[in-house]
């Protein structure tokens, strides 16, 4: 029986280490990255800690017992050799490997932003794993030869014990290094209200994640059923973002502040957004206001009223939608070089977890196909709509059908349709002239791990504008953005806008690594935005 809890115990310990260890870790060492608190977190963690728990100890005490039933008939297998003990063993070499895998072998792991994962890159890793997993079961082998098969479960047990202690120490100082047991106050933002429009003014702001502006209008320019979309916009491919990633792009186009790295981001944004001059003029306008957003963070009092809040402490966790986004990380933190492209990594998102609120380019889709009647107001309307664009992974159809091993103009294609679906409908409803529309993308696309990323789509369209698409060929920054929509909204057209900017103009761009968001470098550039060999630092390093 000694060896039979012997076992229990090893168990626990993987599975404290998988489904309690780490995504409290993950989850502490990148707190503004989650909807959620740690305590909202923690009995969707618990629950799935006790049921893997539960199902080893199931299936580790049928095994003990088929073996004792076994070892007492007359084959020699199960007389002479102790199968039980050694499946204990293999356990615990599994255990041990998992271990130096997911703490001590992650110096090189892929990149979490979608990049194209290089199976070779990783040969280094693999024989490093290999070779300890030979290391490992041969140092149990000859103990088991020298000593005996019982002390070294016993010392396996020590070990286990050894590495539950470390563990233990390590979660609790980076819970309290982190301060992760603050209770977050912030917002989320419900779909509600995503069908009103009014028969006044609207003013959209349609965020596409991730759209590289040239692989955009060429992706355009060859499915000619989409050749009129855009009349009544004018064009600006020669666009340059102030950030590479999500994180600081949404709160820099909806504020026009940008983050020096002086705050962390949640203060950053949270202030931001309290003092956003477009907020400021849509409520003297009398705009009612929504934002469709699942990664802005707007913490603590609003300034504004935002009708679709759901507070975050109101929100509850999915419990097999978050095992699902917890397992791909484990597995890509836990399993050997060569495996963890099927974790499915580049899919994780954690906002899918809520019960309250689930969006995407193809729930938007779907959502203006099933209602193709909008909710009629008087009131002046403002949207802020952000969807997942063309972000990796490409699993998107040009029909908004979910795919595996897409391609990014597949996805660049369906979301052509998306915003064609929704200029139709504003035009079916009788509403797409007295609208004020910016289509734009928070940043855009190349696979780089070093600069990149910066030449998103810009596309704008006043109230009661009429023309075939116009193309400007300005050099337009993010941080002309806010004084943009501030003339759109005393009701210019976009051939009115960005009368001041020159030609000849130096434009910045912020850079960091994605995960190493404390540390950022800018970029000066006079040429075009997409033209890398032109950006040059100006000696400006923002680091907390």
């Amino acid at each position: 029986m000694k060896k039979l809890l012997r076992s229990y115990f090893l168990y626990f310990v993987f599975c404290f280490m998988l489904f309690i260890y780490e995504p409290i870790i993950m989850y502490a060492t990148n707190i503004d990255d989650f909807w959620f608190d740690l305590g909202t977190m923690i009995v969707p963690v618990i629950k799935i800690f006790l049921i893997f728990l539960l199902l080893t100890i199931l299936m580790v005490s049928v095994l003990y017992f088929i073996n004792k039933l076994l070892s007492k008939t007359k084959f020699k297998i199960f007389k002479n050799y102790k199968l039980f003990e050694i499946i204990i063993l293999i356990g615990f070499v599994l255990f041990f490997v998992t271990y130096i895998q997911g703490n001590y072998l992650i110096g090189n792991l892929p990149p979490l932003d979608g990049s194209s994962y290089a199976e070779n890159k990783y040969i280094v890793e693999n024989i490093i794993t290999l070779s300890i997993l030979l290391i490992i079961s041969l140092i149990v082998i000859i103990s088991c030869k020298k000593i005996n098969i019982e002390k070294t479960i016993k010392y396996t047990t020590y070990i286990s014990l050894a590495i539950l202690v470390m563990l233990s120490i390590s979660l609790l100082t980076t819970l309290i290094s982190n301060k992760a047991f603050i209770t977050k106050d912030g917002t989320m933002f419900s779909t509600e209200n995503i069908n009103d429009v009014s028969l006044n003014k609207n003013f959209y702001i349609y965020v596409l994640d991730t759209i590289d502006s040239r692989e955009f209008y060429e992706t355009l320019n060859e499915n000619m059923e989409y050749k009129d979309l855009f009349n009544d916009f004018t064009y600006y491919p020669d666009t340059l973002s102030t950030y590479a990633y999500t994180r600081d792009s949404i709160p820099q186009i909806l504020t026009g502040e940008v983050n020096d790295n002086e705050k962390n981001i949640s203060d950053y944004s949270t202030d931001a957004l309290n003092n956003s001059p477009l907020f400021e003029k849509l409520q003297n306008q009398q705009y009612d206001m929504n934002i469709y957003d699942l990664d802005l963070i707007w913490n603590g009092q609003k300034k504004y009223e935002i009708k679709n809040v759901i507070l975050r402490k109101n929100s509850k966790i999915n419990l097999f939608s978050f095992f699902k986004q917890e397992l791909k990380y484990v597995l890509f933190k836990y399993v050997p070089y060569g495996l963890k492209k099927y974790s499915r990594v580049e899919s994780i998102d954690f906002n899918l977890c809520t019960e309250k609120f689930l969006w995407g380019s193809d729930i938007a889709y779907n959502n203006m196909i099933n209602n193709p009647k909008m909710n009629i107001l008087d009131n002046n309307q403002f949207q802020f709509i952000h969807i997942e664009g063309a972000h990796p992974p490409f699993d998107l159809d040009r029909n908004l059908n979910r795919i595996d091993n897409g391609t990014f103009k597949e996805k660049i294609l369906a979301n052509i349709n998306v915003l064609s679906t929704f200029i139709n409908r504003l035009k079916s409803n009788g509403v797409y002239d007295n609208s004020a529309i910016i289509i734009l993308a928070d940043h855009g696309y190349s696979d780089v791990t070093n600069l990149g990323r910066h030449n998103p789509i810009l596309f704008i369209k006043g109230i009661n504008e009429n023309h075939e698409m116009k193309i400007s060929n300005l050099p337009i920054s993010y941080e002309d953005l806010m004084e943009a929509y501030l003339e759109l909204l005393d009701g210019k057209q976009s051939t009115e806008l960005f009368n001041n900017i020159s030609k000849n103009r130096t434009r910045n761009f912020i850079w960091y690594n994605f995960n190493k968001e404390d540390y950022m470098v800018e970029y000066e550039t006079n040429g075009k935005a997409w033209e890398i060999d032109k950006f040059k630092k100006t000696g400006k390093i923002f680091e907390r």
